[in-house]
């Protein structure tokens, strides 16, 4: 049976314009976009964007684990970072797993393969309102990393992996001067532990 909707009334932002107009949906797919008055769903003059894409987030992660010593139900959990989501103008979302864990995580690595699998059931189960995919953050330089890995590549649900390297002058911390603001004031470490904590990334690294 075909399912259609019609909105009216409606900026719709296109590639290259932008229409005052109305938008057909049949079964989940843009039918029509067309100028001028239709009948359907009046939206009152309000802009229609294509939805955005979001291919790294690690706030999965910090939905199930809250808090230091703090596991969320993993759905519970999902469920309250789709919302997030979604009503946020995010309609496909490749959630941030870390594989390969450097002591610096609550996280274990079970709890990454417990995060893929229950990313998979939810999308099957139509929990979630966004299209969810896996983006695997990998830490090259921790020795597990490669068996971590292989433990959750299998999921149907990954599209991407990226190679992380969390060292000093390493990505976003070009400067060691902003990389000790953002970890020495995040684990309110003493210079002398920071001095040591930069020593052993280095030497991973």
């Amino acid at each position: 049976m075909t399912h259609e909707t019609v909105m009216r009334n409606a900026r719709i932002v296109l590639r290259d314009r932008i229409v005052h107009g109305a938008i057909q949906i049949r079964d989940g797919r843009i039918a029509d976009i067309s100028e001028g008055a239709v009948h359907g769903e009046d939206l009152g003059g309000d802009t229609l964007v294509a939805g955005c894409v979001e291919l790294h987030t690690d706030h999965v992660e910090s939905h199930f684990v809250p808090r230091p010593k703090v596991r969320w139900n993993i759905m519970a959990a999902l469920q309250a970072h789709d919302a997030q989501i979604a009503a946020s103008g995010i309609t496909t979302v490749f959630d941030a797993l870390r594989v390969g864990l450097d002591g610096d995580t609550e996280l274990k690595g079970e709890d990454a393969r417990e995060m893929a699998g229950a990313i998979d059931a939810a999308m099957d189960a139509g929990r979630l309102r966004a299209d969810h995919y896996i983006h695997l953050r990998c830490e090259v330089s921790v020795p597990d990393v490669v068996d971590e890995f292989d433990a959750i590549a299998g999921n149907g649900r990954v599209r991407l992996a990226s190679l992380m390297d969390h060292a000093p002058l390493q990505r976003q911390f070009v400067s060691l001067d902003a990389y000790k603001t953002y970890y020495q004031g995040k684990r309110r470490m003493s210079d002398a532990d920071f001095n040591r904590f930069c020593e052993r990334r280095l030497a991973e690294s």
